[in-house]
């Protein structure tokens, strides 16, 4: 089984990589002419700089467009790119990099720029590299769109806060004078203008004279479930519980378990983050010659982790996840193996070594499985062995493996 999830995981990228999601659209070339067909729209933290394209869904001879072979791609009902020569902003946002002297440097470039609300008096733009996100605005007397400015700086005396140039809300505040928006409420709404891309579509929307559009896709789905949990405890160290004839029952318990699944990208569905929380009661028995050592354990398991489609068709996908553990335990019926440990003292007295074990402890879980439908997923798992226990001369290990599934809520 382990074998299994490791094999899975080392053939995530090559899987990734090869599958590819040809979705109906259509490109602009350099001489205005229009090509419908299908794009390769592919889930990324970038912007894309250039678009696989092929005429017919089963055609085998794709063809890739860059910036310098067309001006705009359109996927239907997904998303929208425009190419555009632009000043692109090089301050960074990672706090490490942040100091008190603001960063105005800037280079000048040729990009995609994906579309993210258009109107009659304005159009808001995002660019993403491996620097940051930035907005970008286009008022439709203009030719080329304005970056959104925001810039992070500490201030320069002991207290070292981090503060924000709000340069963006007061380029929104001009356009919306412009345009007659800026009522009082509005003009305290850009007081407090986060950077974020829904608060900018808003305020686009706004001065575009429209209300904000409803995403086709949602941000994120529920789910529930049941699993057969398979728990096995192992003892390390200087124990009897540990030596090579003891042995260790493995449990069968049900596991309950429910959560949400949070969406890169809604429109693709490849990447998301999935919030777990799990229910178990299961039991522990280890015998050896000298004894023996058994508990049972009622468990609550809060997991966050990183989920990806290694395979990601309409009607069966693939995938695996990686993530960590919360674990909260509650031990009843515990029958307690006491050993004597001799201690190093000038009488070489002996005394007896309890179990305890801890109420919290992390673990790392690793799925697989499959979707049927976008709405039954069977699962299989698996939690790497982690210490309950805080001794140093020994520890109490809790293998666990599951396998389940799991019923997707709403719409798809």
């Amino acid at each position: 089984m382990k074998r299994f999830f490791l094999f899975l995981l080392m053939a995530v990228p090559a899987i990734g990589i090869a599958q590819s999601n040809f979705q109906k659209g259509y490109l602009v070339t350099n001489t205005g002419d229009t090509l419908r067909g299908y794009i390769d729209y592919r889930e990324g933290l970038k912007t894309p700089a250039s678009f696989v394209f092929k005429t017919e869904l089963n055609s085998a001879a794709p063809k890739t467009y860059t910036l310098k072979d067309c001006t705009a791609c359109h996927i239907d009902d997904m998303a929208s790119y425009q190419r555009f020569l632009v000043n692109i902003s090089l301050g960074s946002v990672e706090l490490s990099k942040i100091s008190a002297l603001v960063d105005t440097t800037s280079r000048r470039d040729t990009v995609f720029l994906q579309v993210l609300q258009s109107g009659p008096n304005v159009t808001l733009y995002s660019y993403v590299d491996r620097i940051k996100t930035r907005f970008y605005i286009l008022d439709k007397a203009e030719t080329f769109p304005e970056e959104l400015v925001m810039q992070l700086y500490y201030r320069d005396d002991e207290s070292g806060k981090l503060l924000t140039n709000l340069r963006y809300a007061r380029q929104l505040s001009v356009l919306m004078k412009k345009y007659e928006k800026l009522t009082l409420p509005n003009e305290h709404r850009l007081g407090t203008l986060k950077y974020k891309e829904d608060e900018l579509i808003k305020v686009a929307a706004l001065i575009n004279g429209q209300q904000k559009p409803k995403s086709k896709y949602k941000q994120f789905r529920w789910f529930a479930g049941l699993s057969l949990d398979m728990a096995n405890t192992k003892f390390r160290g200087e124990t009897p519980l540990a030596s090579s004839d003891a042995t260790s029952k493995i449990a069968f318990s049900p596991m309950f378990s429910g959560g949400v699944d949070l969406f890169v990208n809604p429109a693709i569905r490849r990447l998301l983050f999935r919030i777990e929380m799990a229910f178990v009661k299961s039991n522990s028995e280890v015998t050896s010659p000298a004894g023996g050592n058994s508990f049972d354990q009622l468990s609550m398991i809060f997991s966050p982790s990183i989920l990806y489609h290694i395979y990601n068709a309409d009607k069966l996908k693939v995938f695996v996840s990686v993530g960590s553990g919360l674990n909260y335990s509650k031990v009843s019926n515990l029958v307690n193996f006491r050993y004597e440990k001799e201690i190093l003292t000038d009488d070489r007295r002996k005394v007896g070594v309890p179990l305890d074990l801890e109420k919290f402890y992390l673990t790392i879980p690793i799925n697989a499985g499959v979707v049927l439908n976008k709405r039954i997923e069977l699962l299989a798992g698996y939690s790497v062995p982690t210490a309950m226990s805080s001794y140093a001369y020994y520890s109490v290990e809790r293998q666990r493996f599951r396998v389940g599934l799991n019923y997707l809520f709403g719409k798809h």
